[in-house]
């Protein structure tokens, strides 16, 4: 076979590769931006003189007809504008246009935040906030994409 021809049959072969590889990743890195963190429900779970808990339902919806894999958050929680902490949602993998379900338990010391939140939290009538990034896996789990997120909830 004449030289010319391998060479070609090569370069052929790498562009082909290369746009799959630059097609499938676009599309996964799409899909993670398009991913929706919506805070669902707060209930208080444990409220002591010194600390509360408090249990997040969390929903991760994926609009998008990829699946994503390797799906993880990490946040910082306000109430009542006050960082009251952090937390964080554990792997999880989402099929295209589903939603995942994720309690997140949220222990706040009281030590820690000022009496504006105290007070919220004691009378059940607070807002609260989470600003966090999310990072998912791409082009077939050899890459990392991360997404900004902030959700909010008003507990009364």
């Amino acid at each position: 076979m004449d030289q010319k021809i391998k060479i070609l049959i090569v370069i052929t072969i790498v562009i082909f590769i290369s746009g799959f590889l630059s097609i499938r990743y676009m599309a996964d890195a799409s899909a993670l931006e398009k991913v929706n963190v919506t805070v669902e429900n707060i209930s208080i779970q444990e409220l002591q003189l010194t600390y509360c808990k408090l249990k997040l339902k969390m929903d991760i919806f994926n609009p998008t007809t990829e699946y994503i894999s390797g799906l993880s958050a990490k946040f910082d929680v306000s109430i009542a504008n006050t960082y009251v902490g952090n937390g964080s949602v554990p792997t999880v993998s989402i099929s295209a246009q589903s939603h995942q379900n994720k309690d997140v338990t949220l222990t706040i010391y009281y030590a820690n935040v000022g009496n504006a939140v105290i007070d919220g939290v004691r009378t059940g009538n607070f807002d609260l906030t989470i600003h966090g990034e999310a990072k998912g896996n791409v082009l077939f789990n050899l890459l990392t994409v991360t997404k900004s997120f902030t959700a909010s909830y008003s507990y009364s």
